[in-house]
């Protein structure tokens, strides 16, 4: 599975100071910390209103100085990207291209471009999703179009839009499903979401991410925005992956075990 590690995100307090600060070792060590846990790429957000342009290109230029891996621009600013993908020195992720036309006609040409990947968002201008059949119906327009305009289907990460559960419980089994359907539907592309909106405003978060991260694995989701840093989660991910037969002969889960990542009581 793809691991994209979510810390990078200046929505979040600590983040967002530092990125305010140019505190560039504080987000060095993020970067570094998420890497060493894991992660395959890394999310950056510089979504400070008035700002996003120049946070974007500095957090891109600084997390590079440390780590070689691809990097997952998240802005919903078109200039922001175009600012920033240039600085990318590895093939990049756009996060994300929504069904909105505005949006879906400014970020389509960066992501040709740049040969970039793209995380295609089941978010329409008319309304949030609604349920699994609005999900599956929104996916197919994203992908058809992507797909007739020249993207390769492995560059195509298809979110399905993850919603709070405390908000309704037909948002949890609406992302599962929708995530087998289009798995169905376009077996080449990718499906992909933010695996932590799912616990937001309920207590114990962590045990309702490890948990809805697992089922999405069992539908089919084959990468993840989460955070790497948060043992149980990784461990997790790599008994799934093991028992899933995603992980040939066990190597990745015995390398997990000798490196100490599989933590108590797992690791006895």
């Amino acid at each position: 599975m793809l691991i994209i590690g979510e810390r990078i995100n200046a929505t979040r307090k600590r983040i967002g100071e530092a990125v305010t600060k140019r505190d560039a070792e504080l987000i060095k060590e993020e970067a570094r910390k998420q890497v060493v846990a894991g992660a395959h790429m890394l999310d950056v957000n510089g979504g400070i209103a008035g700002q996003e342009i120049e946070n974007l290109t500095w957090l891109v230029q600084t997390v590079q100085e440390v780590v070689e891996v691809p990097l997952c621009l998240d802005s919903a600013d078109p200039e922001a990207l175009r600012r920033a993908l240039p600085l990318c020195r590895q093939t990049p992720m756009i996060n994300s291209i929504p069904d909105e036309p505005e949006r879906f006609n400014a970020v389509l040409p960066l992501i040709k471009e740049h040969k970039a990947k793209v995380i295609a968002l089941c978010l329409s201008s008319a309304a949030p999703p609604k349920g699994l059949e609005d999900r599956v119906a929104t996916a197919s327009r994203l992908v058809e179009r992507l797909l007739s305009e020249g993207i390769p289907p492995g560059n195509i990460y298809v979110d399905p839009c993850v919603f709070p559960v405390s908000t309704g419980s037909e948002h949890g089994p609406a992302v599962l499903g929708a995530i087998g359907r289009i798995r169905q539907k376009f077996p080449e592309v990718h499906t992909s979401c933010g695996v932590s909106n799912v616990s937001y405003g309920l207590p114990v978060r962590r045990l309702l991410n490890e948990v809805f991260l697992l089922m999405l694995l069992g539908h089919g989701m084959d990468a993840a925005i989460i955070d790497p840093c948060d043992p149980g989660l990784m461990a997790r991910i790599a008994a799934a992956e093991a028992l899933g037969g995603q992980d040939l002969f066990c190597k990745s889960y015995l390398r997990a075990y000798r490196d100490g990542k599989l933590e108590p009581p797992y690791s006895q």
